[in-house]
């Protein structure tokens, strides 16, 4: 809405101001098993849930679970393998803004340049293994699937490969 009312992406108008912001959030994390017996080895879930204020955020909600095995080989007791998969959603508000926006300017295709994408739901999925090189470098290639990359419907699914180089001191 605009700061009368009115639909923003018809008038044009500044946007209606909001002067507070509130969400939740919930984080478990939770150990399943030891490697024999050694408890900073073994299968651990965790999992992430939020929710944001459909007033003032883009994204409304987010949603992530996963696996992790710290010290999978006992040649490798400090390296570590994980799982996971999450969901992101975009605002509705924001999906009804955009698609009024394109029906106003007439546009609704993309190859249009001026075409706006209806962003929606994003689903990622990963596996990573991370090598503990030393005491304070961990490498951790990783690879991932994106289904409906920004959350958009008519964007091709990705692979995408990773690494991430993790240093302490």
């Amino acid at each position: 809405e605009d700061v009368n009312g009115q639909p923003q992406a018809v008038t044009g108008a500044a946007f209606k101001s909001h002067d507070s912001k509130h969400g939740w959030w919930v984080v478990a994390q939770q150990q399943l098993t030891s490697h024999n017996g050694d408890a900073s080895r073994g299968l651990s879930i965790f999992a992430n849930a939020t929710v944001h204020d459909k007033e003032t955020n883009f994204v409304d909600n987010y949603q992530q679970i996963g696996l992790t095995y710290k010290g999978p080989f006992n040649s490798r007791p400090k390296d570590d393998i994980g799982v996971g998969i999450a969901r992101i959603h975009v605002n509705d508000d924001v999906q009804d803004r955009v698609r009024l926006a394109n029906q106003i300017s007439g546009i609704n295709d993309f190859d249009n340049p001026g075409y706006l994408p209806v962003q929606s739901t994003e689903y990622n999925s990963e596996i990573y293994y991370g090598f503990h090189v030393t005491n304070w470098l961990t490498v951790r290639p990783n690879l991932q699937f994106i289904k409906h990359p920004g959350g958009v419907d008519q964007v091709d699914d990705a692979i995408v490969a990773g690494i991430k180089i993790q240093s302490k001191f």
